[in-house]
């Protein structure tokens, strides 16, 4: 007991100078930002950012979105495509050529994903501004944002569709249909132990990357309230994604734990 207290100290020890030595740098940083913009002022930078985000919701943000409902097939089904023409020479049997397929699947996915996310912001940034002001209505927002958007959410869902379905005929033994309300959760339950493993390293990297960003966007959005007047309701967001992602891993690690808890 002795030995592992002493090696508990040392370790603190050890990591204690480096912790101290970025709370030092965290706070010069930030006392040096506070004085700047306290000296200098910040108010005109406000109305800036003010006017060209109006300018971003109302002129940029539709066009965007309706290069993103243009540019997701365009590059998507390539990939798709190649993926598929490989399935269909595939013996069955050659790992290489499997797991080829996989990439450009998994490829296909994650930028389809990045498409989603973007367009889930414009859409919203299409709304952000002053819709109807003394220019009259913007019909581009009224009218061409959410044709746009359901013509990218059709895209995307049919997309999905097809690679899920062509990853099945790869695993027969996965049954989950993309339209199913409890796709996740029956995919993940048809996995094997070495995908259930890979799942959960790649879970972990992205809650440690989820707790990192939203550390970093809680400074900012902190920062940007005491001098930009932006308000709480960014500050709100983040910390209830974080607080969401704390509490989910923390209920389930507990939860996972007892005796005779079953792991999925």
């Amino acid at each position: 007991m002795k030995q592992t207290d002493d090696a508990i100290r040392q370790a603190n020890r050890r990591a204690l100078p480096k912790f101290l030595l970025i709370l030092v740098c965290a706070s010069l940083v930030g006392g040096t930002a506070g004085y700047c913009a306290a000296y200098f002022g910040l108010d005109g930078l406000a109305d800036v950012l003010a006017q060209a985000g109006t300018f971003f919701s109302l002129y940029i943000a539709p066009w965007l979105l309706v290069a993103c409902a243009v540019l997701q097939p365009a590059v998507c089904i390539p990939l798709y495509r190649s993926a598929k023409k490989a399935f269909l020479s595939w013996d069955g049997e050659d790992e290489a050529v499997s797991g080829q397929i996989d990439q450009r699947l998994s490829i296909t996915l994650w930028i389809s994903g990045m498409f989603s996310l973007v367009s889930l912001f414009l859409m919203g940034a299409s709304y952000a501004g002053p819709i109807l002001d003394e220019e009259g209505p913007h019909f581009l927002n009224l009218l061409i944002v959410p044709i746009f958007f359901v013509l990218f959410m059709v895209e995307n869902i049919l997309l999905h569709q097809r690679v899920v379905d062509l990853a099945k005929r790869m695993a027969p033994e996965k049954k989950a249909s993309v339209y199913d309300v409890k796709f996740q959760k029956k995919w993940f339950e048809s996995c094997d132990e070495a995908e259930k493993l890979l799942i959960g390293q790649c879970a972990y990297n992205a809650f440690s990357a989820t707790t990192g960003v939203c550390s970093a966007l809680w400074l900012v959005f902190t920062l940007s309230a005491m001098f930009l007047n932006t308000g709480f309701l960014p500050l709100l967001a983040v910390c209830l994604i974080w607080g969401v992602s704390q509490c989910t891993y923390s209920y389930w690690a507990f939860r996972l734990s007892q005796p005779g808890a079953k792991v999925l």
